[in-house]
């Protein structure tokens, strides 16, 4: 349905009946409604009632848009945004648009649908009245939508109330409303809820710093003992987490450092319920779980006292050696996909291996699924080509953008210059990946992000466990990892490229930090810059950490002319909207993830054995078959 922008009054609202229609959805939100709407818009085209069809149209787009509660000042968003074609923005709403949901807003009886009406009459016009409505409205209709177990929806609209009221200013006074809504909810279920909702309200006193630590601390540590109890794991560590970040509130370090090894421990339970299981892919998570107990030990330590010291580190040399026994055995995980296979096929592969699975198996059966195209296979891949097509290679291989412009030119494969020849080489190999991207991205990464996204409630708060305590990622930048790998959950792969690129960028920079090398130069003037992926992925160190498939794979997507350079293009602002929603940045998005899931710091020694041993201990993360097979290959 489009909108024809004719002329609404109020008279045209009251002639609908909505709330007839609203009673019966079975559930009373936004994204229940809006197919209602639209499909009363058709009937209404159908039956030539053009004012009727504009209003259900107007309230469809309303009520199709997604609530992102942590976005203070973009706190709706599309519903889906293809390659082209999109759902519904804020920005679609004209002027006569808004004038009319002001005339309409106070007498719309719903409070989920008065709650989104009033919030866009808020971004868009900075209407304080509607901000004041909208704020009343969602903690209305949150009380509707409360479940303890189904809780997300609930939350997500306390979230955006506090957050329009903290908008709104303290004087205001709509600020401690809120929050003493959130208090009774949290009285109300005295941590007997079995979920999370307790933590995502908590979170949001913690935010504003609510200054009660001592009553939530044990709050946090009820939940998360009954967690433990439950033999969920995760859920104990999310409660543990907070438990640390009340006392770090409060200043109290020692059971700020107690809370953590808690949540450090968390994990060594997961590696043990991992471990028990039958499939042999099982031992390569409890490695991961083991590996992340290992970093959050690590990062524990740095402010303790020297007999905490010594008997951390005693409990970490324990953790290492039942590592390496998960890291031992014998891991055999099938490869999904080849140049040759049907896509088809292929894509229904993949989404049986993820369907019905839970939100963390499925992410991590993602990761898993593939691996970076060897380069000794690009290279015979081309050099059959040129076999084929022998005229072909005679020619300088040449690259030039959208506006026509050359921007990438070697010589031909035959060059009597070897030096030339071999840059000829790599720059059809780096052309050949790309179809290898492509038939990953669309015969696997797409079909199971969209099945995954299948399932309610896919949230920025669910990455991160992934990121947390992880040794590719640099303490303070957790977040911004968990917004990119979230953004691109969702296929928002613009703000997925702009969060991800540059973080990962600087995690380059850590793994060599970490391995000793220096990343910054200094220049005649003595000032010292950080080096930019257009070094640091070409130094000899990295191969050794990663492998030289790997390193082949980042230089092509990140940095090579002949490939995506999609770190050099987004820098300068060369990509265009619809270049970020190429194959190459789908594909990048899923490598980040898999290393993310799988990071391995590798510490290369002269015997491979040793190598290999060695690089397991340190890099504190292992979590999928293909990433231990190579390990003891000491090819990743």
């Amino acid at each position: 349905m489009s909108l024809k922008n004719i002329p609404l009054a109020k008279r045209d609202f009251e002639e609908l009946q909505l709330e007839e229609l609203i009673k019966k959805c079975d559930r009373k939100e936004c994204d229940r409604y809006f197919l209602i709407f639209f499909d009363k818009a058709h009937e209404a085209e159908a039956a030539g009632e053009t004012k009727t069809e504009e209003v259900f149209t107007l309230l469809g787009y309303a009520a199709s848009m997604m609530l992102k509660p942590s976005s203070p000042t973009e706190p709706v968003t599309p519903l889906f945004v293809m390659h082209g074609p999109r759902s519904a923005i804020i920005d679609d709403f004209s002027e006569d648009h808004l004038k009319f949901f002001g005339e309409i807003v106070f007498d719309i009886l719903d409070p989920e649908l008065r709650a989104r009406i009033a919030d866009i009459l808020w971004v868009k016009k900075r209407d304080f009245r509607a901000a004041e409505l909208a704020i009343a409205a969602y903690l209305e209709t949150a009380t509707i939508l409360e479940d303890p177990v189904q809780w997300s929806a609930c939350a997500k609209r306390i979230e955006r109330a506090v957050r329009l009221a903290a908008l709104l200013g303290r004087k205001a006074g709509h600020l401690n409303k809120v929050i003493s809504h959130i208090e009774t909810v949290l009285d109300k279920y005295n941590g007997e809820d079995p979920k999370f909702l307790s933590e995502r309200l908590m979170g949001l006193l913690l935010e504003f710093q609510r200054d009660d630590s001592a009553k939530y601390s044990a709050l946090s540590e009820k939940l998360a003992k009954r967690a433990e109890s439950d033999g969920d794991w995760h859920r104990a560590r999310r409660y543990w987490e907070t438990k640390a970040h009340w006392h770090k509130l409060a200043k109290d370090a020692d059971n700020e450092r107690t809370a953590q090894i808690k949540v450090a421990e968390t994990y060594v339970n997961a590696a043990k319920v991992e471990a028990d299981g039958e499939a042999l892919t099982r031992y390569v998570a409890a490695a991961g779980h083991m590996g992340r107990a290992i970093e959050s030990y690590r990062r524990i330590i740095g402010g303790a006292n020297e007999c905490m010291k010594e008997g951390m580190n005693e409990r970490i040399e324990e953790l290492h050696h039942i590592m390496l026994e998960y890291q031992e055995r014998p891991i055999n995980y099938p490869k999904f996909i080849s140049t040759e296979s049907d896509l088809n096929e292929a894509a229904k592969n993949a989404i049986a291996r993820v369907k019905g699975k839970t939100l963390y198996d499925a992410i991590f059966e993602l990761a898993l699924m593939g691996e970076s195209p060897e380069v000794s296979s690009l290279r015979k891949e081309v050099q059959e080509l040129a076999k084929e097509y022998p005229i072909r290679p005679l020619f300088p291989v040449v690259k030039v953008n959208e506006k026509g412009k050359v921007v990438g030119s070697s010589s031909n494969l035959f060059s009597n210059d070897p030096k030339e020849a071999e840059a000829a080489m790599r720059a059809n190999m780096f052309k050949q990946a790309k179809f290898h991207h492509t038939i990953h991205t669309q015969g696997i990464i797409e079909p199971v992000r969209c099945q995954i996204n299948l399932e309610p409630n896919v949230r920025l708060s669910d990455f991160i466990p992934i990121v947390s305590n992880n040794p590719l990622i640099p303490e303070g930048r957790e977040y911004i990892y968990a917004q990119g790998l979230h953004a691109g959950m969702e296929g928002d792969f613009l703000v997925a490229a702009h969060l991800l690129i540059p973080q990962f960028e600087n995690s380059i920079r850590h793994v060599l930090t970490q391995r000793g090398v220096i990343t910054s130069g200094i220049d005649p003037k003595g000032i010292q810059d950080e080096r930019s992926l257009n070094k640091t992925l070409y130094l000899p160190e990295m191969q050794n950490i990663c492998g030289e498939d790997l390193i082949f794979d980042l230089q092509g997507l990140l940095t090579e002319r002949f490939g995506a350079n999609l770190r050099n293009r987004m820098a300068h602002g060369l990509m265009s909207h619809n270049d970020f929603y190429s194959v190459q940045v789908a594909y990048l998005w899923w490598l980040i993830l898999r290393l993310c899931c799988l990071p391995i710091i590798a510490q290369i020694k002269e015997d491979e054995a040793q190598q290999v041993k060695d690089s397991a201990a340190e890099s504190g993360v292992i979590e999928n078959a293909e990433t231990a097979k190579a390990v003891k290959g000491a090819k990743r």
